[in-house]
């Protein structure tokens, strides 16, 4: 009887043990988990860095892309012929209000004889986020918002909107 009752109390001991380290392991995953979230890994720094320079190359894709008969007078690409079809493509990867800042910096009421849409051949991307390299930029935030500084106090603020890093604001 009493090594039954030692048996007992050893195995009431082990699981007492077992249940308090068990414990403190759920809380370390839990405090590593929120310290990932917060500090930004190099791929999530590469990923935001490429989101920026894509935006970029899409509307690049819409107003430096084209020219009219002339060779020289910069149009609207003619997919993009409208201010809604325009907008409602920038607007996936960068916000509402930015993309039509863009549309709205480009836009012209002049027009072609063929009808194109003029656009404004200064670049919206002064200076332009394609001309640095990953390492030329300071990148800050945590991986669902962030900014990206860069040469000339430039300021890009992504966010992480349905799986994507979408453009915010551009100071």
């Amino acid at each position: 009887m009493k090594k039954l009752f030692v048996f007992l109390t050893i195995l009431s001991l082990l699981l007492a043990v077992a249940g308090c380290s068990s414990s403190k392991d759920q809380e370390t995953k839990t405090d590593t988990e929120q310290k990932e979230t917060k500090e930004l890994t190099d791929t999530d720094k590469s990923k935001m860095y490429n989101s920026v320079r894509v935006a970029e190359l899409k509307v690049n894709e819409i107003f430096h892309k084209e020219t009219a008969a002339d060779g020289t007078t910069p149009i609207i690409n003619s997919s993009f012929s409208d201010e809604n079809k325009a907008v409602e493509f920038l607007s996936k990867y960068y916000s509402e209000d930015v993309a039509k800042s863009i549309y709205t910096h480009y836009a012209t009421d002049k027009k072609t004889p063929e009808g194109q849409l003029i656009v404004n051949s200064e670049p919206y991307f002064t200076p332009s986020f394609l001309d640095t390299n990953q390492d030329d930029v300071t990148i800050e935030g945590d991986k669902n918002k962030a900014t990206i500084k860069i040469a000339d106090n430039k300021i890009y603020s992504i966010e992480l909107v349905d799986n994507q890093y979408i453009v915010t604001s551009v100071e």
